[in-house]
């Protein structure tokens, strides 16, 4: 929480210039700065029109306002659900590292660790640990999330489950169509080994 305010008073120092929000960002405590870099990359428009991959992803194009790397962001909602439910799943790449990440108001406070599973169609469920992120609503999986993001179909069914140390289990059910453009966008962004070779023949 204390992170959040000293980065949310820097950002409003920076007001609408994104060069001064910045400069704010870089004269803070290394914990704290990391925080408010990371929200000033959420708060700056995307330099392209979200769009939506097979009617099924919402994707975000955008670069860094610290070196101009690229951010790509792919969203996608859980089919059905209820309010103890995983609700959203996002795939990123920032700063150079792909993430995975699921969300839904049931999740835990920040700071919380997970047993996570997944599992495609009818397929065996696959094991990896997850933790939650600072905003509590969200939990980023962990392990090889290239290995994983590269295995899927691109099409079917992705079941995640989440449970929380202590809790309940969160379950969430996720459609796969549209993903092979989608993932290429995350490759080329985080230059997977595969979109390197591809681009360097």
């Amino acid at each position: 929480m204390a992170l959040e305010c000293v980065s949310g008073v820097a950002l409003a120092q920076g007001g609408d210039d994104p060069m001064a929000a910045l400069r704010s960002c870089a004269a803070l405590e290394p914990a704290a700065r990391l925080e408010c870099l990371d929200r000033l990359s959420r708060s700056i428009g995307p330099t392209e029109t979200p769009a939506r991959g097979s009617d099924n992803w919402v994707v975000s194009q955008m670069s860094s306002p610290v070196n101009y790397a690229p951010i790509v962001t792919a969203t996608t909602h859980a089919r059905g659900g209820s309010g103890n439910a995983l609700t959203q799943l996002s795939i990123a790449c920032r700063a150079g590292r792909t993430e995975l990440i699921v969300s839904g108001s049931g999740l835990p406070g920040a700071a919380t660790e997970f047993t996570a599973t997944y599992r495609v169609d009818d397929g065996q469920p696959r094991h990896l640990p997850a933790v939650s992120l600072a905003t509590g609503s969200a939990a980023a999986l962990k392990g090889d999330i290239v290995q994983l993001l590269s295995s899927l179909p691109d099409d079917g069914d992705l079941d995640i489950r989440l449970l929380p140390r202590p809790g309940a289990v969160l379950e969430g059910r996720f459609s796969l169509a549209g993903l092979k453009p989608v993932r290429e966008k995350i490759a080329a962004a985080c230059r997977w080994p595969s979109a390197v070779r591809q681009a360097n023949p």
